[in-house]
């Protein structure tokens, strides 16, 4: 008897637990996420990449290809630090960059490395894609690679760029563009301060 008294306190306990759980008022209220967005601080691995070639005597060499034609020559790290600066977007501000792109990552098995890609759908003037490539170490992300683009219209052209950066290497900036009325043209810019493969 003690025995079918425990089993069925146990069930009307279970039951009743049951009852209040599904009674419990829906207020039609959703809960904002709060979580901070933690991502990659591109621009400040820019800056120490840039930090880096200043802090070096380094021979930095610039290459110019307009519409297949190429021109080189020797640059000093002032006119390194002035090209560079077009990687260091205003897009790239913490607070505007986390509003305006969304994430995606993953590990790439064949390469070992890690990708980040940040994208926005805002179709105006400005940043619209960053892809990072990090290699995973003891405790700390080295990076391997930047690339981005970004999109500039006027009332008499447009100019998409595609810029990429390799770690402790070099950098490309690669101009295209269209006037409304005349030739496509295409400018490709790459400045080396390390040529090891």
């Amino acid at each position: 008897m003690k025995r079918f008294f425990i089993h069925t306190s146990i069930i009307l306990l279970i039951c009743a637990c049951h009852t209040k759980q599904s009674q419990t008022p829906v207020t039609g209220i959703v809960q904002k996420d709060t979580a901070k967005k933690n991502y990659l601080p591109v621009a400040d691995y820019l800056r120490s990449e840039i930090a880096a070639v200043d802090s070096f005597p380094l021979r930095i060499m610039k290459y110019v290809q307009i519409n297949g034609k190429t021109d080189s020559m020797m640059i000093t790290t002032a006119i390194f630090d002035q090209l560079s600066k077009e990687f260091l977007m205003p897009d790239l501000d913490s607070s505007s960059f986390e509003k305006r792109f969304d994430e995606n990552s993953f590990v790439d098995r064949s390469t070992e490395l890690v990708s980040f890609t940040y994208s926005t759908k805002d179709t105006g003037n400005g940043l619209k894609r960053v892809d990072v490539l990090l290699s995973p170490g003891a405790g700390v992300d080295k990076l391997s690679s930047i690339y981005m683009e970004s999109i500039l219209n006027s009332n008499d052209s447009s100019t998409i760029s595609k810029m990429s950066w390799k770690a402790g290497r070099n950098f490309n900036i690669l101009h295209i563009r269209q006037p409304k009325n005349g030739p496509e043209t295409t400018t490709r810019t790459m400045v080396v301060w390390d040529t090891r493969d």
